[in-house]
């Protein structure tokens, strides 16, 4: 008789049989649930590994945006002093900016220690949370020779969020047209950052580039964990980007760009405007 995947069994068998005459397998019908319980648990150690590997590059992509930025700005800070003449005031805004990407590091380490949730009781102005991530990205533009043009409508209401996550994921957003960008060579490297009204209850955040465009395929899969088009990418950006606005209730996907290149695009649900 064959037992679990085919394999013969020599060893005894204990049987009993009914009193229609079938014979039933104990021994075997015994090892058949031993391997499948092993296998359920070992499939939920793979799951529990692999969800923890997930968790792990996601903080790790978190955390390493802004020092990221603060490494450039110190780098900027330091050309600008050893200037001739030095730039102070240059090289006190960089040194400023180092300051501010290390302070939202820690906040994002307290808040993956803390294990908490979006904050959703903050009252936001999601045009400076646009502004405060240009600034945080010019540096990186400006080596990559982007000009970057805002398209911020006034009066916008308050909407309710992390400010650090919502900086996030613009600034993801932002550094990846501007990577895109960098392969383009005979076309103007332009990057777009808007936000608007979006039919009644949201505000629309759009960020647009000049670059190489997504093909159609690329579209929907670029925000799947660890899929990635990038030698070096992890494939985490964009998944984490997605996550975060959907916690706040909206939504993000990606279209082609008019005349070339790519637009990401997400909504958050608007709050009653300030009187």
């Amino acid at each position: 008789m064959f037992g679990i995947l085919g394999i013969r069994s020599s060893m005894p068998r204990e049987t009993s049989s009914n009193s229609w005459g079938t014979t039933v397998d104990v021994t075997e019908r015994k090892r058949g649930e031993e391997a499948f319980r092993k296998t359920q648990t070992e499939l939920a150690h793979a799951n529990r590994v692999a969800t923890l590997g997930q968790l792990t590059a996601s903080n790790a992509h978190e955390v390493n945006q802004p020092i990221g930025a603060a490494r450039n700005h110190a780098a900027s800070g330091l050309r600008f002093l050893t200037g001739n003449p030095p730039d102070l005031d240059k090289a006190r805004k960089a040194l400023e900016s180092v300051m501010t990407n290390i302070d939202r590091s820690g906040e994002i380490i307290a808040r993956i220690r803390a294990h908490k949730a979006p904050a959703r009781d903050g009252r936001l102005d999601i045009n400076e949370v646009i502004r405060e991530v240009i600034e945080f990205a010019r540096g990186e533009a400006a080596k990559n020779g982007v000009s970057v043009h805002m398209q911020l409508a006034e009066g916008l209401p308050l909407i309710q969020g992390d400010r650090v996550q919502l900086q996030q994921v613009v600034l993801n957003l932002v550094l990846n047209a501007v990577e895109a960008m960098s392969s383009v060579d005979d076309a103007p490297r332009e990057l777009s950052v808007g936000a608007e009204r979006w039919e009644a209850d949201e505000i629309l955040v759009a960020v647009r580039d000049s670059g190489p465009g997504i093909g159609p395929e690329h579209l929907e899969r670029v925000f799947d964990s660890f899929y990635t088009t990038k030698p070096s990418g992890i494939g985490l950006g964009l998944s984490i980007c997605r996550s975060i606005v959907e916690a706040h209730g909206g939504r993000l996907w990606a279209e082609a760009n008019e005349p070339g290149g790519a637009v990401f695009q997400f909504t958050l649900p608007a709050g009653k405007k300030d009187s």
